[in-house]
């Protein structure tokens, strides 16, 4: 137990606030202090989230070459051909772009693999050819067609196509623009060739969500609500709340940084049975954290606050007391039956209680519930995660409503026991169906009720969108709640999208869900705080160079003035980064980061919990990509990147190598990444994305000499342009950077 009145009084106020600025490190950045150059890391800067390195759908790789094919089919076929092609009543014919699987087999960057299904409906095997030499013929006529370098029919009948190194170096300037000062693009400004302008096409008016989303058009902005964390008060938190956590947490930066306007909700269960159970066995036994509550003559004005392990065992308890004492049972229901009550009312003349719940048990849950908050705001903020509360209780005064509008609806069947029961498939018999109940045959609400009252009060508010993030055994319950809302009128999802996002559970190496030796699970904390232990064994820090660096720097030492800014940095080293040898938040940062990356990665599939893999350098993790940021932060740092005062503007981009040609390619992807994440609502397509750019980046840095390189600043501003990617990336991934490894 702990004692902490200030604590205890303003938990509300530590509810933790949405975010709004992201976090980019600079770590390659110095600041000039003597006249002699020293090599710093550099503070870290923020800009707003508003503010992105460029207007995402407008660089879009397919949305630019659907531009162009639809012009070259146009000018290619007849009208009849064209409506036989586009607006069949069988087949809509709708172009599908890919990126050619693999660079070392096929010298090509994207294909148009569904090209065979055009020649079907025109019975023209020739229409590729027909479509390369309108191509050829009309280029000047084309939109877009500058990206594009040549076409190809391959053996398997696709178009494939390579764009060009002048569309690559747009892609790269892109990234690098903001480092020098010089203004946003403009109409006339080269690197304007390739942006889709104002982004609205002749036949995009009268279309609805999915159909602008099958065009590969932009999802228009919306207000969307995100429901996520939502812990059940009086228990600590699992490591199945990792899953919920992480994704939802991820989910909402993606979409603000796609423009949407995100509200995080955390709908804790602070309304259910589960309460009755804890609070009535609290009153029973004369709880401590309830003493202040229950005991007028306390002489202790502060309050005795539970530990988050000490409430998951008086739930234990509890629970475990209703199978053996039915009389207790029943003694459960009634005060879960008070507590949703509400406040105790008062008569404002004599003062007497005339409503509400009773004075002692509404007390008791308020108590119980701000315990709860507690222990739960310390985990948030060790996961940097940001979601305001909105309980089961907020829509307390709602529910007699909502029951009410259900039943003049016709919904509504009363079983042989009082229950309020609702059955979905008016097609069948009742008999055959298992219903949802939606109150108790004493009054009291179910989770059905609420989740029904929050899907009507969401889109009565203004949601567009509406995100529940849950474990898939609910995916059931949340398919009846949206049927319920549906029917009856109060969600149309031609104007609302609302999406169950489902992860699956979280397994040991015995294949079994992960729990501690005796069965229950593993809290969460338990779980972070022997993360960052494990970061601390992954991760091999010192003062000075490590193994590989000195190798980087003997490779690339071949003047004078690289040895003395070995030396100069080599000085300065220990000043440097000494810090970070004891610095707890570094080793916190790459244990979070770790375990949500790893979490991202499946999303949608239960998998095997294991720190070696979580913490691995190989493979798909966050370690692997953070070896690459911080790899290039070595570099730049050596180098005296800022001091350099290279002007991409001034710069001249020769012909890429074929390793700098590839690195920038999967760069260019970056727009379409992250249109295929906000329309799946799958980070894992980022964490992909990241680790081919981080293996493709080691590739080019394995091969490519680039301190005292010929085209030294080229490659100088690719490695930063990488950086910058890797950092976006990162951070709507929940996971950030550090300076070393």
């Amino acid at each position: 137990m702990i004692r902490n009145l200030s604590i205890y009084k303003n938990i509300n106020n530590i509810t933790l606030k949405p975010i709004y600025f992201i976090n980019i490190k600079r770590n390659f950045s110095t600041t000039k202090t003597t006249n002699q150059k020293e090599i710093q890391p550099h503070q870290p800067q923020k800009f707003n989230i508003k503010n992105k390195w460029f207007d995402i759908s407008s660089r879009s790789a397919f949305l630019l070459l659907h531009q162009c094919f639809k012009s070259m089919f146009e000018k290619t076929l007849t009208k009849e051909e064209i409506d036989k092609v586009f607006k069949n009543e069988k087949i809509k014919y709708q172009a599908v772009f890919s990126q050619v699987p693999s660079k070392k087999v096929f010298d090509y960057d994207y294909s148009l693999s569904n090209l065979m299904v055009a020649s079907m409906l025109l019975k023209d095997k020739d229409l590729g050819k027909k479509l390369i030499e309108t191509f050829e013929l009309r280029k000047s006529e084309i939109p877009y067609s500058s990206m594009i370098e040549r076409l190809e029919i391959s053996n398997k009948g696709h178009l494939n196509l390579r764009v060009t190194d002048e569309y690559l170096k747009t892609i790269l300037k892109l990234w690098i623009d903001s480092y020098s000062d010089s203004d946003s693009y403009d109409k006339d400004n080269e690197r304007s060739k390739y942006l889709i302008e104002n982004l609205k096409f002749q036949d995009d008016k009268d279309l609805n969500e999915t159909e602008r989303e099958n065009k590969l058009l932009p999802i228009k902005n919306k207000k969307v609500l995100v429901d996520f964390a939502s812990p059940n008060m009086s228990k600590e938190l699992h490591v199945g709340h990792l899953r919920s956590i992480a994704l939802g947490e991820s989910i909402c930066r993606i979409l603000e940084y796609m423009g949407h306007d995100v509200e995080r909700i955390s709908h804790a269960g602070d309304f259910g049975t589960p309460l009755g159970i804890v609070l009535a066995h609290s009153l029973e036994t004369k709880a401590d954290y309830l003493k202040h509550i229950q005991d007028p003559t306390c002489k202790s004005n502060e309050p005795i606050i539970p530990t988050p392990k000490e409430l998951s065992q008086l739930y234990t308890t509890s629970k475990n007391r209703t199978k053996t004492d039915e009389e207790f049972s029943k003694r459960t229901l009634w005060t879960a039956a008070q507590f949703q009550k509400g406040p105790p009312i008062y008569d404002d003349v004599d003062g007497k209680q005339i409503g509400g719940s009773d004075p002692i048990v509404y007390n008791a849950w308020l108590a119980l519930c701000e315990a709860s908050r507690i222990g739960f705001n310390k985990v948030f903020k060790m996961l940097d995660i940001n979601v305001n509360e909105r309980g089961e209780s907020f829509y307390r005064d709602m529910l007699p409503g909502v029951i009410d509008e259900l039943t003049r609806l016709g919904f509504v069947d009363i079983s042989e026991d009082g229950r309020k029961c609702i059955f979905l498939d008016k097609t069948k018999d009742k008999e055959s169906q298992v219903p949802v109940v939606i109150q108790k045959s004493d009054g009291a609400y179910l989770y059905a009720t609420t989740d029904i009252a929050a899907i009507k009060h969401r889109v009565e508010n203004g949601r567009q969108w509406v995100i529940v993030i849950t474990d898939d055994s609910q995916s059931g319950h949340f398919q009846q709640v949206f049927k319920i809302a549906q029917d009856a009128k109060w969600l149309d999802r031609n104007e609302t999208r609302v999406d169950h996002l489902s992860f699956g559970v979280v397994r040991g190496a015995n294949g079994q869900k992960l729990s501690s030796r005796d069965g229950t699970p593993i809290a969460l904390v338990d779980l972070l705080h022997e993360s960052i232990e494990r970061s601390k064994q992954a991760t091999s820090l010192s003062k000075s160079f490590t193994r590989s660096e000195k190798l980087d720097i003997t490779q690339n030492a071949n003047n004078v003035e690289i040895n003395r800014l070995l030396d100069t940095f080599e000085n300065n080293n220990d000043n440097n980064y000494n810090d970070i040898l004891n610095d707890e938040k570094h080793f916190q940062k790459i244990g979070m980061g770790a375990l949500k990356y790893y979490d991202l990665t499946h999303r949608n599939n239960p998998y095997v919990f294991s720190y070696d893999s979580i913490l691995s350098f190989k493979g798909n993790t966050s370690i692997y990509i953070l070896y690459c940021y911080t790899r290039i932060s070595t570099l730049l740092r050596r180098i005296d990147f800022n001091n350099l005062n290279l002007n991409p503007n001034l710069t001249e981009f020769k012909e890429f190598t074929e390793k700098e040609r590839n690195l920038i390619f999967i760069m260019s992807r970056f727009s379409d990444v992250m249109k295929n994440t906000e329309q799946s609502l799958k980070p894992g397509v980022i964490c992909d994305f990241l680790w081919d750019l981080s293996n493709s980046f080691h590739q080019f840095y394995e091969a490519e000499k680039i301190i005292g390189s010929e085209r030294q600043d080229q490659k100088l501003f690719i490695c930063l342009a990488t950086q910058r990617i890797l950092s976006t990336g990162l951070h709507l991934l929940g996971v950030e950077t550090v300076e070393k490894l």
